[in-house]
């Protein structure tokens, strides 16, 4: 197979990038823990001669490589990764960073070390050929997407690119939209008694399981691009841990994968009207979007719905056809459009009207898995895909 430029450039810089990925899977990073891997970031992105490199109030680490006066490109990836769970489950420690028969193993490196490794060589790569940029580059590692994409929203505060990428694995694809992914909470209040006398009481375990029932069977609305919503329950929590009182309030939690087409509050409306179907007047039901409070590395405190949008590019946008067409050229190969079946901070930059898409190293089965593990070749077409998408990719409509 012919060696495009791109891949040449990539390769001379593998050593480097796969001993930084390494360091990255090294350095855990949980949501609210990532003090210490945004230290490598930065030294990292210093030391390949980025023309800034901040550290944001909320924690990110955002890196700057000056372009021509067109719209400024935005690559990002999340610094956090998932709890490695049993640490014995694993075929290598989770934080060994191993590489073994090719593939370089541990927590976050698939989602999403492996690419923020790539993407802060991409800048490197191009600080140093002194390659053309239409317009500023912006390379963002943001904080606690696992936990809320609190990160990214804060970082919209103060940076506003053009057009993102955003690196969440897509097995070497296009990504033009995914899936929201928002938690409900579900509530019902009844009156608690002691067990051997429950006919004083009003249990909310019943109408909460009629409800559930009813759940199972509702009806969701669907699409030809991702087949359809979905609504999994998850959590389900009472006021009481003694097994001898009957509960008075029981909660569960609700994940409900949307479609762009949907709008979280009426979806709310909807659940809470079937929550509240044939309820006694003992009892009192209600449905809201989860809120969460969150507290950064650096002490910020943010609060924010549980809540992730969706979006779609059309397939036919300027955008995904653009990257699609850089790409295939820089890698040699066909490179496929599709779509994420998994939210990512992708949904709240396409929010605010930035035309977004994802490319991404690695394979999505794995993430959140004990077997996450990424191929070292797979890290070195992302460089390269990475660098050409910065350099060659029109960067408005023709």
């Amino acid at each position: 197979m012919p060696v495009t430029q791109w891949s040449a450039l990539a390769q001379a810089d593998a050593d480097a990038l796969i001993a930084f990925a390494q360091r990255l899977v090294q350095t855990p990073s949980l949501p609210g823990h990532e003090e210490e891997v945004a230290r490598l970031v930065e030294q990292e992105m210093c030391q390949l001669g980025y023309d800034a490199v901040t550290v944001d109030p909320a924690g990110n680490v955002v890196g700057w490589i000056r372009g021509d006066a067109g719209p400024p490109l935005m690559f990002n990836a999340h610094m956090d990764h998932v709890d490695p769970g049993d640490l014995s489950s694993w075929p290598h420690p989770p934080y060994s960073g191993a590489i073994v028969d090719g593939m370089l193993w541990g927590r976050g490196s698939v989602d999403m070390k492996g690419a923020l490794a790539a993407m802060v060589y991409a800048g490197g790569l191009i600080q140093r050929h002194h390659l053309p940029l239409p317009g500023d580059l912006i390379v963002a590692a943001v904080v606690m997407e696992e936990g809320g994409g609190v990160g990214t929203h804060e970082l919209l505060r103060h940076v506003r690119p053009a057009l993102c990428v955003v690196g969440e694995s897509s097995a070497g694809c296009v990504m033009r939209g995914h899936r929201g992914r928002t938690e409900f909470l579900a509530r019902v209040v009844g009156r608690p008694v002691h067990a051997s006398m429950p006919e004083l009481g009003a249990n909310p375990h019943y109408p909460m399981a009629r409800f559930l029932a009813r759940l199972e069977t509702l009806p969701m609305e669907a699409d030809a691009v991702f087949t359809g919503a979905s609504v999994a329950p998850t959590l389900y929590r009472t006021d009481q841990s003694s097994p001898n009182v009957t509960p008075g309030e029981v909660r569960l939690t609700l994940d409900w994968r949307s479609l762009p087409s949907q709008r979280m509050e009426q979806v709310a409306a909807q659940l809470e009207a079937l929550l509240r179907e044939g309820l006694a007047a003992d009892f009192q039901a209600e449905v809201c979007i989860v809120q969460n409070r969150y507290v950064t590395y650096t002490g910020r405190t943010v609060e924010l719905p549980a809540s992730f949008p969706s979006f779609l590019l059309p397939m036919d946008h300027w955008l995904v056809q653009g990257a699609q067409r850089t790409l295939s050229q820089a890698l040699d190969r066909a490179v496929a459009i599709d779509v994420w079946r998994f939210a990512t901070d992708g949904g709240q930059i396409a929010a605010l009207g930035i035309p977004t898409i994802g490319f991404g190293p690695g394979d999505p089965k794995v993430v959140h898995t004990n077997h996450e593990h990424i191929a070292v070749t797979a890290l070195v077409d992302a460089l390269a895909g990475y660098a050409a998408l910065a350099s060659e990719m029109v960067r408005a409509p023709l």
